[in-house]
């Protein structure tokens, strides 16, 4: 969770984050992560509890799925949602299909990071 916090893979803090794990938050202590909603199965298996989100989104062509796993993968996508692997959400370096959409108008976290100083530095007068 705190890797997700850091590196905000999923780009804007206003696209939301959902991690789906197996069992029941009393045998996990689950705590609110910050702006990541986690959740756990109970009773149920995470796959089922995933196609059962993916299912009841109103907005399945924003929504998506990160999976290693074919099966939700292809399920996902035959609803719509896009869909990618756990290697591209985690890689810095891939530009997925959502970001493209945008009309390639895509820059880099550390662009981003660089730009976000520059920025504080001209505005507020803050040392970089």
């Amino acid at each position: 969770m705190r890797w997700i916090d850091i590196t905000r893979p999923q780009g804007s803090v206003n696209n939301q984050v959902t991690v789906v794990f197996d069992g029941h938050p009393d045998y996990f202590s689950a705590s609110p992560h910050g702006e990541i909603r986690v959740i756990f199965s109970d009773g149920c298996s995470a796959d089922d509890t995933i196609k059962l989100m993916v299912e009841e989104d109103a907005y399945k062509k924003s929504c998506v799925v990160v999976s290693d796993d074919k099966d939700i993968f292809l399920y996902a996508r035959s609803l719509g949602a896009k869909v990618m692997s756990v290697a591209a959400f985690t890689s810095k370096t891939e530009t997925f299909s959502a970001r493209q959409d945008a009309g390639g108008k895509y820059i880099s976290l550390s662009s981003q990071e660089k730009i976000n100083k520059e920025l504080r530095s001209f505005w507020l007068k803050e040392e970089q």
